[in-house]
């Protein structure tokens, strides 16, 4: 029979953190989506199969151009990034605030780190003009998009508290997301995507933290978000 000191040895070990399969997988895929993304985008191109998708949504009418310039700002820039961490405070889920703040600041860093490296410059400037350009930035630089960056990341990480049958709302925000950024006509395709990959890969970083990390910094799930406290 086990002494009382074995007993207490074994209850003060650490647990061992399980690193679900899904968030593992999500990191390689979008490890290597977003090196490949990166090469594309420092090769300053927009031609071949890219440009005809491209143009494929840079092409549709004039008419979804206040909707696509409400759902690019509503989903993916500082709005809706006060609206998800100032909710989540209202509401004393201060665990999923605080994901927020470091999913998106996370996806903002790894956002601004590629665009210096990859330099690309926007399509109107790839394309000589040849474009629809429904909306104006002041970003010089094209890769990868921040907007979808901080999209994904917000969109999932809101994926972790909503019931299953909810959760296609997370996948519609990225996909309508980045959808707009193509037919406003100042993303490609690659950027979108290499925004995405950076959206996921801070996500499930985060979510594969070892927990003697995650617990000091509030970051691990042993605590649901969505109860009070922190």
């Amino acid at each position: 029979m086990p002494t009382y000191t074995n007993q207490r040895a074994r209850q003060s070990l650490p647990t061992v953190r399980a690193y679900p399969a899904p968030y593992v997988a999500g990191f390689i895929v979008s490890l290597i989506i977003f090196a490949g993304a990166l090469v594309i985008g420092h090769q300053h191109r927009l031609d071949g199969l890219q440009a005809s998708i491209f143009h494929w949504f840079n092409n549709w009418p004039d008419v979804f151009r206040v909707p696509a310039l409400i759902i690019t700002e509503g989903l993916g820039a500082a709005y809706p990034i006060a609206l998800c961490i100032l909710l989540a405070l209202a509401f004393k889920r201060f665990r999923l605030a605080w994901r927020f703040v470091v999913t998106v600041g996370g996806a903002g860093v790894l956002m601004e780190i590629a665009k210096k490296i990859a330099l690309e410059p926007r399509p109107v400037v790839m394309l000589h003009g040849n474009l629809h350009l429904r909306a104006n930035e002041g970003g010089l630089t094209s890769f990868p998009s921040g907007h979808e960056a901080v999209g994904t990341a917000m969109a999932l990480t809101l994926w972790l508290v909503l019931p299953r049958r909810w959760r296609w709302l997370s996948v519609a925000w990225i996909v309508v997301l980045a959808v707009s950024r193509v037919y406003l006509g100042v993303h490609t395709p690659n950027d979108v995507l290499g925004g995405f990959a950076i959206g996921l890969l801070v996500v499930c970083i985060v979510r594969l933290l070892p927990l003697a990390i995650a617990r000091p910094l509030r970051l691990d799930l042993e605590k649901p978000l969505l109860d009070k406290g922190f």
